[in-house]
C-alpha cells in the first residue's frame, strides 16, 4: 500500500479540525478514528496511530496484548459533505466527513492477519506477480424502509415514478458518489422487491471497488436517515420478495499491455463456445471460470454471514445455488454476459453484503488465480434454466449445489487447504467461531 513522508506536495492544503481513519473490521464493518487535524502530518509522517484491538470485535485481541498500529494510506483522503434536505434554513451541513483509508499491523509490525482489506491487498499484489490487474464491479441491492418498517413503495423492477418513490434517493446517491466522492456509477434503478433498489458500479481495480463499495453502503444509510428512513442490505428481509444479492464482475488485465486476458485472440486455441466472435473465452478465462466453480463451496463458506444468506439462495428469485456456468444464463452461479470485446467479463451471482466486502472479492481472485494457475479445465456451458432441471439431470450432470446450511459452510472452512492458503489461518479460524455463532443463534 502506498506511502508517502513528503505531506506538503502531496496535499498543499491545511487538514480540518478531524480527522477520521477508516478500516473495516474481520466482520466487514466500517469503523474509524478521529483524530485531532493539527496532527495529521505527524501521524502521516510518523506512519500511524495506536488503537485498541480489544475493543474492536473480531480481531481476536485480548485486553492483555491488545495495541494494534493504524496505517493511513496516505493518497486516500477524501471529504465527505452533505447537505440538509431543501426547506432547511438553518445554513448547516448534515454531514462534513474527512477521512484516510488505512489498514491494521499487529504488535510486530506485521499485516494484521484478520484485516479484510490488508487480505485483500495481499490478493492484487499476487496478481501482479503473476503478469495480471484485477478489476471488480459490485451490484449493489438494497431495500429502502420507512420509519415503520415498510417498503417505501410497492413498485417493480425498472419502475418510473410515481410508482417509485426512490428516484430521488437514487439519483441524489448517484450524483454525490459520482461527482464527490469519485466512485464511478454505471447504473442506478428501482430492482424487483417493493422498495428495493439497485446500483451498479463501474469496473475498477479491485481494491478500489471494494472500498468504493463499502463508502456507498454508508452514503446510503446516511441519505435515508435524512429521510427518516432506513436501508436494509441483508439477504432476504422479505420471504416473499426478491432477496438482496451482490452480483460480482470480474476481469483481468495485462498489468503491463492494459489489455484484456479474457479475450481469445488465438485462431489455434479452442473456445470452449465458438458460437460467435463476441463469446470467444481465452483459456485464462475459461479457467478462472473453473476456479469459481471449483472452489464455490470455499466461496460461500467466506461472504455467507446471515442466516438470510440461505434463505435467499433458493430458486425462483435469481439467486443461482448450483455450480455452473453459461452466456447470458442468469440461473448459473457464473454468468458471462454479452459485452464488447474490451470488457469481456464473468460475473458471480451467488454472493451477498452479510460478510466482508473485501474478503469476498479476496476469496473470488483467489478462486479465478488457482484456476489459471491450474490450468483447469472448464466444463460445457448451460444454457437451460438449471433451476427447473429434474433433480435426477442434474445428478447425471454432476450438477451440484453449494452449501445452504452453517454447519456445511463451517465443514468446509474446517477441511480447506485453498481457503488457509488464500486468507491465512487466522482469518479462516475467525470465519469457523462467526459460523459457530451464528448457527446456536439459528438454533
Amino acid at each position: 500500500m502506498k506511502t508517502t513522508n513528503n505531506i506538503a506536495e502531496t496535499y498543499n492544503r491545511s487538514f480540518p479540525d478531524f480527522v477520521a481513519y477508516w478500516i473495516v473490521d474481520a466482520f466487514g464493518r466500517l469503523v474509524a478514528m478521529e483524530e485531532d487535524g493539527e496532527a495529521t502530518e505527524k501521524i502521516l509522517a510518523e506512519g500511524g496511530l495506536n488503537i485498541d484491538g480489544s475493543s474492536i470485535k473480531g480481531l481476536g485481541c485480548g485486553v492483555e496484548k491488545s495495541d494494534l498500529r493504524l496505517i493511513p494510506e496516505p493518497e486516500s483522503f477524501l471529504s465527505v459533505k452533505l447537505d440538509k434536505t431543501s426547506g432547511d434554513s438553518s445554513g448547516e451541513s448534515l454531514l462534513e466527513h474527512h477521512r484516510f483509508l488505512a489498514h491494521l499491523e499487529d504488535e510486530n509490525g506485521d499485516p494484521h492477519p484478520r484485516d479484510p482489506r490488508g487480505i485483500l491487498h495481499r490478493m492484487v499484489q499476487k496478481a501482479h506477480d503473476k503478469g495480471f490487474e484485477p478489476f471488480m464491479f459490485s451490484e449493489i441491492e438494497f431495500y429502502i424502509l420507512k420509519s415503520d418498517g415498510t417498503p417505501a413503495d410497492t413498485a417493480g423492477y425498472c419502475s418510473l415514478p410515481p410508482e417509485d418513490k426512490s428516484y430521488a434517493f437514487r439519483h441524489e446517491l448517484g450524483n454525490i458518489c459520482k461527482h464527490q466522492l469519485g466512485i464511478p456509477v454505471k447504473r442506478i434503478h428501482h430492482e424487483c422487491g417493493p422498495g428495493q433498489n439497485e446500483m451498479e458500479l463501474q469496473l475498477t481495480p479491485c481494491m478500489k471497488n471494494a472500498d468504493d463499495t463499502v463508502l456507498a453502503t454508508w452514503i446510503m444509510q446516511l441519505l435515508a436517515a435524512r429521510r427518516n428512513q432506513r436501508i436494509v442490505f441483508s439477504p432476504k428481509p422479505f420471504g416473499d420478495q426478491a432477496g438482496n444479492g451482490m452480483h460480482h464482475h470480474i476481469l483481468l488485465r495485462d498489468l503491463h499491455t492494459g489489455e484484456n486476458v479474457f479475450v481469445d485472440r488465438s485462431p489455434d486455441e479452442t473456445s470452449t463456445n465458438g458460437s460467435s466472435e463476441a463469446k470467444k473465452l481465452s483459456k485464462t478465462c475459461q479457467s478462472g471460470i473453473a476456479g469459481l466453480l471449483k472452489y464455490a463451496d470455499d466461496i460461500t463458506a467466506v461472504f455467507a454471514a446471515s442466516r438470510e444468506t440461505f434463505d435467499r439462495l433458493r430458486p425462483g428469485f435469481e439467486a443461482p445455488i448450483f455450480k455452473t456456468w453459461g452466456f447470458s444464463n442468469r440461473s448459473c452461479l457464473v454468468r458471462v454476459p454479452e459485452t464488447t470485446e474490451d470488457v469481456t467479463r464473468f460475473e458471480y451471482r451467488g454472493g451477498d453484503l452479510s460478510g466482508s466486502v473485501h474478503l469476498f472479492g479476496a476469496v473470488l481472485l483467489a478462486a479465478v488465480l488457482k484456476g489459471i494457475d491450474d490450468k483447469l479445465e472448464l466444463q460445457e456451458p448451460v444454457d437451460c434454466n438449471v433451476e427447473q432441471l429434474a433433480e435426477e439431470e442434474r445428478r447425471d450432470k454432476n450438477i451440484l449445489p453449494v452449501p445452504l446450511r452453517f454447519d456445511k459452510c463451517i465443514e468446509v472452512l474446517k477441511t480447506s487447504t485453498f481457503l488457509r492458503e488464500a486468507l491465512g489461518f487466522e482469518m479462516v479460524e475467525f470465519l469457523i467461531e462467526r459460523d459457530l455463532e451464528l448457527s446456536r443463534a439459528a438454533d
